[in-house]
């Protein structure tokens, strides 16, 4: 008889381990399942300059990673349900010219640029980024103070993705829908800003609205903004606002996310005479962290300020990673200021060498040249400029 109690307790203790076992193992299973949740939804909204603006939690180039907390340059932190994120960078240049056959050299800040954000889990976040500019004009040295460094609100928007990563909302001064993609393929705006950018084809951002879309199967995305059409250096002049299409296809989204066909086109106006500024890009970038490469083709009606005028653009760019913490980059864009004189081209050639220090630090040596072709080399100021630039990317 107590042989049989003995027996019956033994049981009724291993079927009492065996249900905590289970227990254990399904807490196990449910926590490891709301981790994992949580790790997806918390990059959604976040919004982190580090990745291209496309607004989208699921892009493409999803192989360009939003930066880890402990990355250097950045800064980032929670508050409850809040995360925090604090980064920034600066540019350094030694620049050796010669123009009109005299040598000039000159040691410059080319950039000093500071972003702070804040999203909550994954519906909402703010960017507030500031850089600073040169208060007066290209080869002009009259502006506030002589022509002090000021700092600008280069972007200052807020984003909400509602309805998980089909749908993003942003408002404010906010980023180029096209511009980004272009930079971050790039991937050395040290050197200097995109073709795209320096030409003044488009501005880093404007004073509006975007909302963009996904596309199924993770095929790429549709944006439409709608801005004043000033950029980010003039408040509205006119009546008339921009409203810009852009349609992202990635056609290759299993085998290369990286690789993006980008179609843009935009209707709208500059200046207090509404002078045309419409833009139809078309073009392809990839941009993966050893190697990035795009070619955008532009034709524009209306430039610097001339709304009868057509302009065409083509820039072209090649980066590449080598071993022993070396990189590659060369870049060549093409402007032709007025498309009926084809003859008339300005040409800018870049190429160089980077190298990565162990911490906050990337060297670039590079040449840049910028050759007048047919009517432009009759141009006054002169055009035609030889550079040699010794650069410091540093992470702040």
């Amino acid at each position: 008889m107590k042989r049989a109690h003995t027996q019956t307790n033994t049981q009724v203790s291993t079927e009492a381990q065996t249900a905590r076992h289970r227990q254990r193992t399904l807490r196990i299973r449910l926590t490891l399942g709301i981790g994992l949740a949580i790790s997806l939804l918390s990059s959604v909204a976040q919004a982190n300059p580090n990745r291209p603006e496309t607004g989208l939690p699921y892009h493409p180039q999803a192989t360009i990673p939003t930066a880890a907390a402990d990355a250097p340059g950045q800064l980032q932190g929670h508050i409850g349900p809040l995360q925090l994120g604090l980064q920034g960078d600066l540019f350094a240049t030694y620049r050796l010219v010669s123009r009109q056959d005299q040598l000039f050299h000159e040691f410059e800040l080319s950039r000093i640029q500071l972003t702070g954000f804040v999203s909550y889990q994954s519906l909402a976040g703010v960017n507030i980024t500031v850089d600073t500019v040169r208060s007066s004009g290209s080869r002009s040295y009259f502006g506030i103070e002589g022509d002090a460094i000021l700092p600008r609100l280069k972007w200052a928007f807020a984003e909400s993705t509602p309805w998980k990563h089909y749908l993003s909302l942003r408002a404010g001064i906010v980023p180029d829908v096209l511009l980004q993609y272009a930079e971050a393929s790039w991937g050395f705006r040290a050197q200097g800003p995109t073709g795209l950018e320096r030409d003044g084809l488009y501005v880093p951002g404007d004073l509006g609205a975007t909302a963009e879309v996904a596309l199924p199967w993770q095929l790429g995305s549709f944006a439409v903004q709608v801005g004043n059409g000033e950029g980010i250096s003039l408040r509205e002049q006119n009546n008339g606002k921009n409203l810009t299409a852009a349609l992202r296809i990635a056609p290759l989204r299993n085998r290369v996310p990286d690789l993006l066909i980008h179609a843009l086109f935009r209707d709208g106006s500059l200046g207090a005479g509404s002078a045309a500024d419409r833009r139809t890009s078309v073009g392809l970038t990839y941009a993966s962290p050893k190697v990035g490469a795009g070619s955008v083709a532009t034709l524009a009606l209306g430039y610097r300020g001339v709304g009868d005028r057509w302009a065409g653009h083509l820039s072209t760019w090649l980066r590449a990673e080598l071993p022993a913490c070396f990189a590659l980059l060369t870049r060549v864009d093409a402007l032709w200021p007025d498309v009926q004189d084809r003859e008339a081209v300005q040409l800018r050639v870049i190429g160089g060498v980077a190298y990565s220090l162990p911490a906050l630090v990337r060297l670039i040596l590079s040449y840049e040249g910028t050759l007048p072709f047919g009517a432009l080399r009759d141009q006054v100021p002169v055009l035609t400029e030889h550079a040699f630039l010794v650069q410091a990317e540093v992470r702040i």
